[in-house]
């Protein structure tokens, strides 16, 4: 079959600029591939954390446990999203699949330091270490940013509805972080935990007016806790009603790298952290940081 004039030519300057723009962009390759390999790993490892949360009934809300378990959490993910890029530079030098030898190439002065630079990223860049763990449904979750002050008892106003689905498009559920659905105003802390402290103030020393009084005088709060309107999803208020009426604590699962409903800078640490392990092609005979062994 033959050609029209000039489309051999274009074919030929076709394929030369594809050359061209591969050899362009080959030194980038690994770089990329490192880093998404460092990204997934990081994700993987808080919500593994966020899993063993779950086990262990340890939830955002939980004190103490709650952070040290996030803390732990980031710095294992950290760790393995450094052992994640050493493994996909390895695999790129050698075309050998890394998982045959695992520790090849791994060294506890990488893996220490990954965990603390990870640890020290994710609180600078604005993580909370809580956050990593699951969401207790009778208390304020891991996604929780803005809410409201409470006015009422049983139901939101209608300019605070307007408001609570603002927060609610861009932040999500504060429980599981999901933006589908309709949103609903959560009262936090719930209105039956309210009801029980005021009828147990009724029965104790606090419904004497002196010792209201003094309390007052030592700024101690003896009325019943302020509540605020967190955005809710329809889910999450059906599984909290139910959890509350039983008192059952009821943990869910929420997006580890939700944030705000938007992306934050600590979204990134893992991808920074594989950074660290980042060499060219042509240094196959450098360790786990990239120094020569």
């Amino acid at each position: 079959m033959s050609r029209k004039p000039g489309e051999h030519e274009l074919i030929v300057a076709c394929r030369e600029a594809g050359r061209q723009l591969a050899a362009t962009f080959q030194p980038v390759v690994p770089f990329l591939l490192q880093a998404g390999a460092s990204v997934a790993a990081y994700t993987g490892g808080l919500a593994a954390a966020q899993a063993a949360g779950m086990a262990l009934r340890v939830s955002c809300a939980t004190p103490i446990a709650g952070p040290i378990g996030g803390l732990l959490g980031v710095g294992l993910a950290s760790a393995a999203a450094g052992q994640a890029s050493i493994k996909c530079r390895q695999y790129l030098q050698d075309k050998q699949n890394p998982l045959l030898q695992p520790w090849k190439g791994s060294r506890a002065e990488d893996l220490l330091v990954d965990a603390v630079l990870g640890i020290a990223m994710f609180k600078v860049m604005g993580g909370r270490f809580r956050s990593v763990m699951p969401s207790d449904l009778a208390k304020v979750g891991a996604i929780a940013r803005e809410s409201l002050p409470a006015t009422h008892a049983e139901y939101a106003t209608d300019a605070s509805r307007v408001e609570l689905a603002r927060y609610f498009r861009r932040d999500g559920c504060h429980h599981c972080g999901t933006r589908r659905g309709k949103v609903i105003g959560d009262h936090m802390p719930p209105n039956k935990y309210v009801k029980q402290y005021i009828a147990s103030a009724k029965r104790t020393l606090l419904s004497n007016p002196y010792l209201r009084q003094m309390a007052g005088a030592l700024n101690i709060q003896t009325g019943p806790p302020r509540q605020r309107y967190y955005p809710q999803c329809t889910s999450c208020m059906q599984k909290q009603a139910s959890a509350i009426r039983n008192d059952k604590t009821v943990l869910v699962f929420h997006q580890v790298l939700h944030h705000g409903g938007r992306s934050q800078a600590w979204h990134y640490s893992g991808a920074l952290l594989g950074m660290r392990h980042y060499t060219s092609s042509g240094s196959s005979s450098r360790g786990g940081n990239g120094r020569r062994r």
